[in-house]
């Protein structure tokens, strides 16, 4: 959402609002993101000092990505809190600028949701602890061939 600096000065802080947002032209140019559903954030605004904001987001997105695996398209839920500076002070490091007299917060959720996707996913990430490679099962099926090793173990 966007405001001005002058909107912010007139508000009663904090300021609390929800909003919805479609990023999915945002997220095309990303090859494992296929779609993305709206994005849904909470916000919170709290005045720091003199055109400086702290601004917290608790933000949740569906993203439909490419299984890592198989190439199929699953679904991978991100949820999510982070606090944001915005500023007109250059010298505040780690902090979003503001450009001219207006806050954009949109960047800030799309850099979020970027730092907390994974690089990849797969179904194959979901399965049981308990599966196990050395099964005892797997011992009655063991290839002729190789049966001399197993008294190697």
């Amino acid at each position: 959402m966007k405001y001005t600096l002058a909107q912010l000065r007139k508000v009663s802080m904090p300021y609390a609002y929800d909003e919805e947002l479609d990023l999915s032209s945002d997220l095309d140019g990303f090859e494992d993101i296929i779609s993305a559903k709206p994005c849904k954030c909470h916000t919170v605004i709290r005045e720091r000092g003199i055109d400086t904001y702290a601004i917290s987001f608790n933000i949740s997105i569906e993203l439909m990505m490419q299984d890592a695996v198989t190439l199929e398209e699953i679904p991978y839920v991100i949820e999510t809190e982070a606090e944001e500076i915005f500023t007109t002070d250059e010298s505040i490091e780690d902090a979003f600028i503001i450009d001219g007299i207006t806050i954009d917060t949109k960047e800030a959720i799309l850099t979020n949701i970027l730092i907390n996707k994974p690089m990849s996913v797969s179904d194959s990430d979901f399965v049981d602890e308990d599966d196990s490679f050395t099964d005892s099962s797997d011992d009655d099926n063991i290839n002729p061939a190789f049966a001399s090793l197993k008294d190697l173990l």
